[in-house]
């Protein structure tokens, strides 16, 4: 007995710790069900939405989509939380807004709407139906003259978020879309995935993986490949807890090319977001 007494309580040890850690981390994913997801990634839309009656201005400024045009682009839009499900929006911009050179403004204006259809909850994570009109990157001028990347058009997003330590949000997103851009050639959806990691109050980071299934031919050998598609990840910074900035890199493997078949490269962008309520 006295042998064995050591291995017994070292035993018990360990299967109360694993008890304590297994309630601790049911813990954490509860309380992931009181936090409020991210409304976006970096370009792609999670199941997150502004609550009622608060909105939010954001502004991007980024590298022109046509070479003709020397200075940056900017846009600019809108969202307003009509419920605590359902979002609506407008934006508008162009390229050459910042810089020397001609400036052409966007064609239309970007409309958007998101209602979040399912809450998230232990099990099953937010589902959000939406539709927006806004893509980014500015305007190509060739054969094809939509967005570099193109506006999400219908989409179905899902997002699943835990709390780790009490302190650090970690959110899984995923979700289809199905652009009405170039429709006369593309007649097939896209996909992504993506997380976001929320350090403290302040700091945050995204990534995402566009799989690029609608500006592909599925004919060819380079639709099957798996990295194909656009890599973009970005850092947010709350200055205060109403106003966001953000560094975005787009892009960063490099996959989009123009009419000439020529690599756009990787793009750095910058993001800002005001967030209040009415």
């Amino acid at each position: 007995m006295r042998i064995r007494f050591p291995i017994l309580a070292a035993r018990s040890l360990q299967l109360s710790s694993a008890v304590i850690m297994g309630a601790a981390i049911f813990a954490f994913v509860s309380s992931a069900e009181r936090m409020m997801q991210p409304i976006r990634l970096v370009n792609q839309h999670t199941a997150g939405v502004l609550p009622r009656a608060n909105y939010s201005f954001e502004t991007r400024i980024f590298a022109s989509g046509d070479s003709a045009i020397p200075g940056n682009g900017l846009c600019a839009g809108i969202a307003v939380g009509i419920t605590d499900r359902l979002n609506i929006g407008i934006s508008y911009g162009g390229d050459g807004i910042i810089g020397r050179g001609p400036a052409r403004p966007n064609p239309y204006p970007g409309a958007f709407i998101k209602y979040r259809i399912v809450e998230e909850n232990y099990i099953l994570p937010a589902m959000a139906l939406g539709y927006d009109h806004q893509g980014s990157g500015g305007i190509q001028n060739g054969d094809y003259k939509g967005f570099v990347y193109k506006s999400p058009g219908f989409f179905f997003s899902l997002s699943k978020s835990y709390l780790l330590f009490q302190t650090v949000q970690l959110g899984f997103h995923g979700g289809v879309n199905y652009s009405l851009e170039e429709l006369n050639k593309v007649k097939w959806p896209d996909c992504f995935a993506g997380l976001d990691l929320n350090i403290n109050e302040e700091l945050a980071l995204a990534g995402e993986y566009d799989f690029a299934l609608n500006v592909r031919d599925p004919d060819s050998r380079d639709y099957l490949h798996p990295l194909r598609g656009f890599l973009n990840a970005g850092i947010r910074w709350a200055f205060t807890p109403q106003f966001h900035l953000e560094f975005l890199a787009i892009d960063i493997l490099q996959m989009r090319v123009n009419d000439n078949n020529r690599r756009l490269g990787w793009s750095r962008e910058l993001r800002f977001t005001y967030i209040n309520q009415f």
